[in-house]
């Protein structure tokens, strides 16, 4: 326990704290989060007041449904396929998640080996 000589401090002296409610974006970053596809200074239009931010999602296609957390959630990520600037295209691969240790990132195990006939052997490929 700290025992003050002079009496406690005054809170008058202190510098006073500002809290936001309802932030549009977690700010949990070193960088400032926003969407590119969403104009911030859309906020200040007088008597105007809304419930909810406005956010940037899309329907990828190729039979995909766009997630809930996408278009209801707080999360930036510029590389994510349904709220970023990234399209789906090539091959779409099946595999097993093995670990989401790293942010944003996972990895996948695969099974991807090919059978030869004439040894009566797999290989890896």
């Amino acid at each position: 326990l700290k025992r003050f000589k002079r009496g406690p401090p005054s809170l008058s002296t202190q510098a006073p704290r500002h809290v936001r409610q309802g932030a549009a974006m977690d700010q949990t970053e070193k960088a400032f989060q926003k969407q590119d596809a969403v104009f911030i200074g859309s906020k200040r239009l007088l008597g105007k007041k809304s419930s909810r931010s406005v956010r940037y999602w899309r329907n990828v296609g190729l039979s995909f449904t766009t997630p809930k957390e996408a278009k209801e959630g707080h999360y930036v990520d510029k590389k994510c396929p349904f709220t970023g600037n990234v399209s789906i295209r090539g091959k779409i691969l099946k595999g097993m998640v093995v670990s989401t240790k790293m942010k944003r990132t996972i990895i996948i195990r695969r099974n991807y080996l090919h059978y030869i006939k004439k040894f009566n052997r797999f290989e890896k490929r």
